[in-house]
């Protein structure tokens, strides 16, 4: 196997994604692991112990982002990237670390604590950005996870976003708190159509996007790495049997029923993320017609393309991977980019 060049590194509050790249810039890994950091910071360790061996690459460069610095066993968001960066020094070393700034670039992971998560933190949207911007000069890119979405113009070959920090990207509907496996179904809406009437459904934790897609045929395989609600199976019927505990009621041997329900939620998270794009594209001076579909959810990016009756390229496209690694670099999206961006400024 080609030695590793590169490695880019995306921590998240659930997921920790490493894609690592060889000399000549071909994806030789792309993964995604479980790493629960809201239950503490010994969950990084364990992630990035199981995804990377030095041996791998002992000269390899490592490019990083976070976005777990938001969990809530954290005081702040200072607190979370310097808890974050500690590990990060301690697993991979100093000497050939790069933390990713946004706008001001690659910092050492000294510079970044003294920066500061205004300029660290969840910064990986803009890393996507320009990977994508490198290809695409006006696209939008649709980046649908677990747990949000992006969507994120690029124009005249750079990214044109009104937002930089979490706060101000969720005011202008670049940061969508929506996506295709975590989201709990209360989140979604209130009433929902079933047996000739509106009712309302229950605000409580009893089943996620996961179930609803899992109903439907279309959660990608391996997408739904967390336990479930009730710690039950990931099958067809434990989904149902959740999704009716929504509505207060016990599974119901009904196909046409289920299907329906599904699919009304599944409209319902697409009206979210429809709405989000069209507020995107009403400030923009011109209709950018070719979407970048990225993330576990890149189906829901090709169903708003098709709607929207625009282009739709899959962010994969802008790497050379092997088919069986493509779908696990649009999953992997944002360590993929700053792989590719490290690579091009060694």
């Amino acid at each position: 196997m080609a030695e590793t060049a590169v490695c880019g590194w995306d921590i998240g509050g659930a997921h920790l994604k490493l894609v690592r790249l060889d000399g000549a810039s071909r994806v030789i890994d792309a993964r995604q692991v479980v790493c629960p950091l809201w239950r503490g910071i010994d969950h990084l360790r364990l992630a990035m112990e199981a995804v990377w061996d030095p041996d791998q690459g002992p000269e390899a460069v490592h490019a990083v982002s976070m976005t777990g610095e938001l969990c809530d066993n954290f005081e702040s968001r200072t607190h979370g990237m310097r808890e974050i960066l500690n590990v990060v020094a301690h697993m991979l070393g100093h000497k050939r670390t790069r933390i990713y700034a946004g706008k001001q670039g690659w910092r050492s992971i000294e510079q970044a604590v003294a920066l500061g998560p205004e300029a660290v933190a969840s910064a990986n949207w803009r890393a996507m950005a320009e990977a994508v911007a490198l290809v695409h000069e006006d696209a939008v890119l649709i980046d649908v996870g677990s747990t949000t979405t992006d969507i994120i113009p690029i124009l005249s070959g750079a990214p044109a976003a009104r937002g930089s920090d979490d706060a101000m990207r969720l005011s202008h509907d670049e940061l969508v708190y929506t996506g295709v496996v975590r989201t709990p179904l209360m989140a979604i809406c209130d009433y929902v159509p079933f047996a000739g009437r509106w009712q309302r459904i229950a605000a409580e934790h009893f089943a996620t996007t996961a179930d609803i897609y899992r109903i439907l045929g279309e959660l990608p395989e391996q997408a739904d790495l967390h336990d479930t609600p009730d710690g039950g199976a990931k099958t067809v019927a434990a989904s149902a049997r959740r999704m009716y505990r929504m509505l207060g009621r016990d599974l119901i041997d009904d196909p046409k029923a289920l299907q329906s329900l599904s699919a009304y939620f599944a409209y319902r998270q697409f009206d979210i993320l429809q709405r989000a794009l069209m507020g995107v594209q009403s400030r923009l001076a011109q209709q950018l017609g070719t979407i970048v579909a990225a993330g576990v959810g890149s189906f829901v990016s090709q169903r708003l393309a098709r709607f929207n009756g625009l282009h739709c390229v899959d962010f994969h496209s802008l790497f050379e991977a092997a088919p069986d690694r493509r779908r696990a670099v649009s999953t992997c999206a944002p360590a993929a980019a700053l792989a590719q961006l490290a690579w091009r400024d060694r």
